[in-house]
């Protein structure tokens, strides 16, 4: 249930931050130190201490979500490290540039090969779908998400992602549920959009975006509304199918075998049953996908006619017929993909 071709920026940034960081705290079992022993008492016959509460290990709720540590042991499962990533040379003119597709979530830039490090250090440019200084958030009315529901959706949610976690997105915009769920199983230490950014200003790179933050901001307000959180509890079974999502997901991300842009096809399915019908889901990928990426490639063929860009998207903007590898290739440049 990953959002395609959307990394973290604006409000959407900060709903991850805010249940990302109530996860932190539920899910953080370190042991307090123990209060120091009171000295003695004399001539007192010595009884049985009572239990110290400080001693003793937080209970977690029951309906708790995986620990961050449980996340990244599922992360490493899914994904050891990236074997085959959405990376590509581009050539046109003698000079070169290089594209890599990313997820927004749950894997390291470690994890890739060093080549995909050496060229993002040796750029003199670098891309962004949101330029790193772009922090521009607006203020959207908030709403009684739970009441909106109703008992039933409310129920499942709660069952889905944890009463607590459910709380947090009671108020406020209905895209919150929507990505409370599709972190559940993320690990939320490996944010790759970020790590690229801090890698290109601790390097004094210059950098900048090809959309700005409100703009996407809206388009996930839109398109992740209360119909799609709806659909999005109705239509997933329990949490064993959220986690298998993910896994699937990130699997198919590190293993470069992903070659379907836009919805999956058994999302697909859940939301058609949920009421969608196929021509409201292809206005969702054309959206979201397909038109930004015809919207980018005028801006980027004068970026590219310098060479030394260093350009990170999300990956599912790189792949299929009307993705950015073809589109550049259709204008003259050579795209090869590199390992």
């Amino acid at each position: 249930m990953i959002v395609p071709g959307m990394e973290c920026s604006g409000e959407m940034r900060a709903m991850l931050v805010a249940v990302i960081a109530l996860a932190a705290c539920r899910g953080h079992e370190d042991r307090p130190a123990p209060r120091p022993a009171p000295p003695p008492v004399q001539q007192v016959t010595p009884k049985a201490p009572a239990p110290d509460p400080w001693a003793a290990t937080p209970k977690r709720p029951s309906d708790a979500p995986p620990t961050l540590a449980e996340r990244h042991e599922l992360a490493d499962k899914a994904c050891p490290s990236v074997t085959a990533p959405f990376f590509y040379r581009i050539e046109r003119g003698g000079a070169t540039s290089y594209i890599l597709g990313t997820r927004h979530i749950g894997v390291p830039l470690a994890k890739f090969p060093q080549v995909v490090r050496d060229q993002l250090h040796g750029a003199r440019l670098a891309v962004f779908e949101v330029a790193p200084d772009d922090d521009g958030t607006v203020q959207r009315p908030e709403i009684d998400v739970k009441a909106a529901l109703g008992a039933a959706d409310w129920t499942k949610l709660e069952a889905l992602i944890g009463r607590d976690t459910a709380l947090e997105v009671a108020t406020g915009r209905p895209s919150g549920g929507v990505l409370a769920m599709m972190i559940m199983y993320e690990d939320p230490s490996a944010m790759l959009d970020n790590e690229i950014q801090h890698e290109v200003l601790a390097e004094h790179i210059p950098a900048r975006g090809l959309e700005s933050s409100k703009f996407q901001d809206d388009l996930i307000d839109k398109l992740l509304d209360l119909r799609a959180l709806k659909a999005s509890i109705e239509q997933t079974k329990d949490r064993a199918e959220l986690e298998h999502d993910s896994e699937k997901d990130l699997s198919e991300y590190c293993a470069g075998t992903d070659d379907q842009p836009g919805m999956d096809p058994d999302q697909r399915k859940e939301w058609l049953a949920a009421g969608y019908t196929d021509a409201e889901l292809d206005a969702m990928d054309d959206e979201l996908v397909f038109r930004r990426n015809a919207k980018w490639i005028p801006e980027l063929e004068p970026l590219l006619a310098k060479g030394g860009v260093f350009i990170a998207v999300g990956a599912d903007h790189l792949i299929g017929p009307r993705g950015v590898v073809s589109l550049l290739r259709k204008r003259g440049f050579t795209l090869t993909r590199l390992k």
